[in-house]
């Protein structure tokens, strides 16, 4: 590796290390199988690396990152999408037969899965954040862990910034319908 490559490598490095946990978080957020986090977050480095040299520094690093994300994300989605339209259905009693030969899993694994995510957070948020569209969930956890302001997310998604705003609007409506309708099963 030339030293003009290496430095190269060790600035992308030092710009990517500060958001390495914000984006882990918004991908496992964003992802329908918490299988495809890690492989969306390589890939999306990946590219990042290999377009390193357009990034400018007047940009927002990590906007330009969240933005590579998204997109690696959302070609996840819709390829988990196509997939789910094969998928068999399988009844409680036949996942049982199944159960005795599964192996078994590694808590170490089970920490970063999106199934202990889903229970750290009350199941009808976690529903909820599921029903919204790929826009409407990317805009609001932008905004929420990511905590970019809408030019930032507008920048990030290529989409207008009225957009971003219309998205997050109708986003945080359904998150608030959501929960008004848990709090109306618990009191009664």
């Amino acid at each position: 590796m030339s030293d003009e490559s290496q430095i190269a490598a060790e600035r992308f490095l030092g710009l990517l290390r500060p958001i390495e946990r914000e984006l882990e978080v918004y991908c496992r957020r964003l992802t329908f199988d918490s299988r495809d986090a890690a492989d969306a977050i390589q890939n999306a480095v990946l590219r990042a690396f290999r377009a390193f040299d357009r990034y400018h520094d007047d940009a927002s690093f990590r906007a330009w990152m969240l933005k590579i994300l998204t997109n690696e994300i959302f070609a996840l989605n819709r390829k988990r999408r196509r997939i789910a339209k094969f998928e068999v259905a399988v009844e409680p009693e036949e996942i049982v037969e199944f159960a005795g030969s599964a192996p078994a899993m590694d808590r170490s694994d089970a920490v970063s899965s999106w199934e202990v995510l889903a229970d750290a957070l009350d199941q009808d948020l976690v529903a909820a954040l599921e029903m919204l569209n790929d826009s409407e969930r990317a805009v609001l956890l932008l905004r929420a862990i990511g905590g970019l302001r809408y030019r930032e997310i507008s920048e990030s998604l290529e989409m207008p910034l009225g957009s971003v705003m219309g998205y997050l609007h109708r986003a945080r409506q359904k998150m608030r319908e959501a929960i008004l309708r848990a709090r109306r099963r618990t009191t009664t």
